[in-house]
């Protein structure tokens, strides 16, 4: 008897302790779950939020909002009385959106100029679908480095995301790569390393990348090439001669690729 007397209190101990859990831990994580916002735009305070569970929340209900959310992203980026934290959230609602908030590509095109929003801009574009590569295509023409860069950068994303024809996307990438800005020319090797096609075109560029004054230049177009296979035979002198270079990490880098290439 006195033994199920003990079983019978274990087991009311345990279903206390049971109920007392999920009180505890359970329970809130269902209210916040349900929970709904009385406002369905204050993820326009939220989304740059510096405590990253709020930013994180805020993210997560712009994409169950969905198309709902460009009214206020319209909004936001029309008024120029806009705080700057208001008009990056904006931004990044649009990158969270992607191609469903293409009809905000205008807008966001139109915030690239400015140098405290020229990357956010960028960004968002990059994950906004096909219709955002003429915008992008025509900020490689500014005369600001920054821009051109951003820009560039972007359609070598919007490349694989939207996704793009590489003969719309490489020879950009091959006229940039004498562009005035090193900053450029390097993003412009990596990315056609990235996609490496374009063939002897492409090739030949990185093969003159190779001797660019600029490390970062040298070292991208090196390790673009090792991307290329067969294709990039023709760039072998040009390799080898890297491979001697007074930078050690492009000579490094250049040895990597003749490997690669001559194993093919």
């Amino acid at each position: 008897m006195r033994r199920i007397i003990i079983l019978a209190c274990l087991l009311v101990c345990g279903v206390v302790a049971g109920g007392w859990y999920y009180l505890r831990y359970r329970a809130p994580d269902a209210a916040v779950e349900t929970a709904v916002p009385a406002d369905e735009n204050t993820w326009i305070d939220q989304l740059y939020s510096q405590n990253p569970t709020v930013s994180s929340a805020a993210a997560k209900y712009v994409e169950q909002l969905g198309p709902r959310a460009l009214p206020m992203i319209h909004t936001t980026l029309q008024d120029p009385a806009a705080t700057p934290e208001h008009v990056k959230a904006a931004l990044k609602a649009c990158g969270i959106l992607g191609p469903a908030a293409a009809s905000a590509i205008g807008e966001v095109a139109e915030q690239l100029p400015d140098p405290a929003l020229t990357a956010e801009a960028a960004i968002a574009l990059s994950f906004m679908g096909p219709e955002a590569f003429g915008p992008l295509r025509e900020s490689l023409a500014s005369d600001d480095p920054i821009v051109r860069r951003e820009a560039l950068r972007s359609i070598g994303k919007l490349k694989e995301r939207a996704p793009l024809q590489s003969s719309a996307v490489v020879p950009l990438g091959v006229a940039r790569m004498t562009d005035a800005d090193p900053g450029i020319r390097s993003v412009a090797a990596t990315y056609l390393g990235i996609i490496h096609e374009g063939g002897s075109d492409a090739v030949s560029a990185l093969a003159t990348g190779l001797q660019d004054p600029e490390v970062q230049v040298r070292l991208a177009s090196a390790t673009a090439l090792g991307s290329f296979g067969p294709e990039a035979e023709a760039a072998l002198p040009a390799l080898r001669k890297a491979a001697s270079d007074s930078d050690a990490e492009v000579a490094r880098e250049a040895g990597v690729t003749l490997v690669k290439l001559q194993g093919h």
